[in-house]
């Protein structure tokens, strides 16, 4: 799966609500650091996303501001980690090993879940 880009903060909790696992990027169009991590949140939403219960997600602090607010974001980019609508974890800067040892932390509690449509991952 690729990364849901997320437009309104209403998108955001429904997508929080629909996944039990959920890995968000606060970005910026203008940030440098988000323009080099960003290929890497990608490859891991590729390989690790779990359809209905591990998504992947990103959106522009400039575009939803609202969402940044909520968020407490200081600076970008910024990962969250969210495990049944509740904010988990959160990983501040381009820091590519500890991106990777986050999404994958995430992706062993989303594998020992039951995905919705019944069937266990």
């Amino acid at each position: 799966m690729s990364v849901i880009d997320i437009t309104s903060k209403a998108q955001f909790d429904a997508l929080i609500k629909e996944n039990p696992y959920v890995a968000v990027q606060a970005h910026a169009t203008w940030c440098g650091p988000c323009k080099a991590i960003s290929p890497m949140f990608q490859k891991h939403a590729e390989t690790l996303s779990v359809p209905n219960t591990y998504a992947f997600a990103r959106f522009d602090t400039d575009e939803v501001p609202d969402l940044a607010f909520e968020l407490g974001i200081r600076s970008i980019p910024a990962f969250f980690f969210f495990e049944n609508g509740d904010k988990a974890a959160s990983l501040s800067g381009a820091n590519p090993p500890a991106l990777k040892k986050s999404v994958e932390e995430i992706f062993e509690k989303a594998k020992g879940t039951t995905a919705g449509d019944g069937v266990s991952i």
